[in-house]
């Protein structure tokens, strides 16, 4: 498990993609696994802040991924 600071949307993205190598699994094979498309998994890995939706934070929670704020 890792921790650190969530700043960017690219952030968020590299997250995923390092979970995604993690468990062995290429883009292709998550995205069938998640029901989203290849591109939009892609895009989401780069950080485009367009794919920031709904369907970005039920794939960071298919991913066992918990977002958590803290404030100061």
């Amino acid at each position: 498990m890792a921790q650190g600071y969530i700043e960017s949307p690219a952030d968020l993205g590299r997250v995923v993609a390092a979970v995604r190598r993690e468990n062995g699994l290429s883009q292709d094979a998550l995205a069938e696994r998640l029901g989203v498309s290849q591109r939009y998994l892609s895009e989401l890995e780069r950080g485009r802040a367009k794919v920031f939706d709904a369907r970005f934070i039920s794939v960071l929670g298919q991913l066992g991924i918990r977002l958590m704020v803290e404030t100061e």
